[in-house]
């Protein structure tokens, strides 16, 4: 693997992956004259730590404040509910849209209706991301981390070498890879984020299902057994039968991403960010020949998510933590973007506020590795994922992955793994 790529995935994605770090814990910054005795205390994960250690600094500067951070090690989601329910005190944390309804409901966390300028906030989001940022009846739960989507990514180079067009939909994805095998210019066309972990296949198979136009959980978040998901779920299949994929996708590291950067592959859904990462010269072999289509599919539509900041249920202080949940997750009282935008020109992270994404700064870094106007529509396609308020979602999404990872390889019928996904559905109903 390129050395330099394989360091900066490490880094960029180590949150995502349950990578190691240590457990850190400080206090940022020398104390302002004004600032108070007790700090905010602020947990995160392994995303880009000294940065987020330069922005509480940064933070603690402008508002003479006090903060205390703590660098989540491992994987962060089950470390961070083992410290709420032992009691810790955490007044802001890092959460994943899966987790956002769970632990309010168990009693972590408080939502953020009635602040000064929320209805504001909300005004200015993507319909998708309030959404993602809601509690099950409404209320605004959450300030926004960063905004992303499931995008279908090509090497340009090589679909025109092929003399194909594009693919609109699964069967004709299909074929293009079954000639681009067949006429030698790649042995495994099609990539993707196969693993269990979750940000890997379940993101990948969500947002297929959105874009063939599958359901897959109803308005009641009973699972939705159609022909649209039966698709997706072949498809996938015939991609691992065929060997249009490599044998073990399911455990390529960093969701795939430098394997396609290595220019073996031609096709692949991947994480919306991620295709900075695949036209960075320095990173990526085909830098330059990557570009953007709308998800195939018959609605083109895909699975769009919004990790976010929560505040603890009993912050030292609801203003102060407030101020600083705005600091990070949106505008500060200097009406600058001082976090977001930094992600967003450093990192490729898409925001959930549209006010942001028009930023021209922002538009002109971004115009430069990916078709802005596709991922505009793309975006306005999306859906969020709403079945993730369920408090029992994210034990399904363990288990789908599993299954599904073994009726990709052969297991069963689609028949079998259907009813399993739904049986499990209504086991765990029962259990909660």
């Amino acid at each position: 693997m390129n050395k330099k790529l394989e360091q900066f995935l490490v880094s960029r994605r180590a949150v995502l992956q349950g990578g190691a770090a240590l457990g850190a814990s400080s206090l940022l910054g020398s104390r302002a004259f004004a600032a108070p005795s007790t700090p905010i205390s602020f947990i995160g994960w392994q995303f880009q730590p000294q940065m987020v250690e330069e922005n509480v600094a940064t933070f603690q500067k402008l508002n003479d404040e006090r903060v205390t951070y703590e660098l989540v090690s491992g994987d962060y989601h089950p470390i961070a509910e083992t410290k709420l329910i032992g009691g810790q005190q955490i007044d802001m944390l890092y959460a994943e849209e899966d987790r956002i309804a769970r632990w309010n409901a168990a009693g972590w966390t408080r939502d953020l209706e009635g602040l000064e300028g929320v209805d504001a906030i909300k005004a200015g989001l993507y319909p998708a991301s309030l959404t993602s940022l809601s509690l099950p009846d409404g209320r605004f739960a959450g300030m926004p981390y960063y905004a992303g989507h499931m995008a279908f990514v090509f090497n340009e180079e090589a679909v025109s070498k092929a003399g194909l067009e594009v693919p609109t939909s699964y069967e004709g994805l299909l074929e293009a890879c079954r000639k681009l095998k067949a006429d030698g210019i790649s042995a495994a066309p099609f990539n993707g984020a196969w693993g269990q972990k979750w940000p890997e296949l379940s993101w990948s198979l969500f947002g297929a299902w959105y874009a063939e136009g599958a359901k897959v959980f109803d308005e009641e978040s009973n699972f939705v057994d159609d022909q649209a998901l039966r698709t997706v779920l072949e498809f996938y299949r015939s991609l691992y039968s065929e060997g249009l994929v490599v044998e073990d996708i399911m455990t390529l590291p960093n969701e795939g991403v430098p394997s396609f950067a290595s220019g073996r592959h031609v096709f692949q859904f991947m994480h919306d960010y991620n295709q900075s990462v695949a036209n960075d010269p320095k990173l990526s072999q085909i830098a330059g020949k990557v570009q953007n289509a709308l998800m195939p599919g018959a609605t083109k539509s895909t699975f769009a998510w919004t990790a976010c900041y929560l505040m603890g249920a009993h912050p030292v202080d609801v203003n102060r933590v407030w101020k600083m949940l705005q600091f990070f997750g949106g505008k500060a009282d200097d009406g600058q973007y001082h976090v977001s935008k930094k992600w967003a020109l450093e990192f490729g992270l898409g925001s959930a506020h549209k006010e942001l994404m028009a930023d021209p700064d922002v538009v002109a870094s971004f115009s430069k590795w990916r078709n802005l106007d596709v991922t505009n529509e793309q975006i306005s396609r999306a859906r969020p994922r709403t079945v993730s308020k369920e408090i029992w979602f994210p034990e399904w999404d363990l288990f789908m992955m599993q299954r599904v990872q073994d009726y990709i390889r052969g297991t069963g019928d689609t028949d079998q793994i259907v009813s399993l996904l739904a049986d499990q559905v209504t086991s765990l109903k029962e259990k909660y």
